[in-house]
């Protein structure tokens, strides 16, 4: 089994009832290899990258796809903190809440400078 990155606990601070909510993300892992999480990490840097543009220029729809694509990615790579996340920022997005979202922004962009 591949080993999965980062320390996800910062989520938690960021997120009301985390624990219960991450269960809906939960997959086997038994199949992650280190060149999906090359993958992952790669698609992860892109996504931050749409998330950041799309809330600089407000635009709704970059940001909730590019958090609807995390949203998918976290929970298949073993990481479901991730996923919820994903779905927090997607949902300030179709809430019309974007100001809401940049902690979650900020820390996501924060914690993938930390996988190197």
């Amino acid at each position: 089994m591949a080993n999965i990155p980062g320390n996800t606990e910062w989520v938690a601070a960021l997120i009301p009832e985390l624990e219960a909510r991450k269960n809906q993300f939960v997959v086997d892992t038994d199949e992650v290899d280190d060149e999906l999480i090359e993958v992952f990490i790669e698609e992860l840097v892109r996504l931050s990258g749409e998330l950041q543009q799309g809330r600089e220029e407000n635009d709704m729809e970059m940001v909730r796809m590019a958090a609807h694509s995390i949203k998918g990615m976290g929970g298949t790579i073993g990481l479901p903190e991730i996923s919820v996340l994903g779905l927090e920022i997607e949902n300030t997005a179709k809430e019309d809440r974007l100001g809401d979202a940049d902690p979650l922004i900020s820390g996501l962009a924060e914690w993938i400078k930390t996988l190197g």
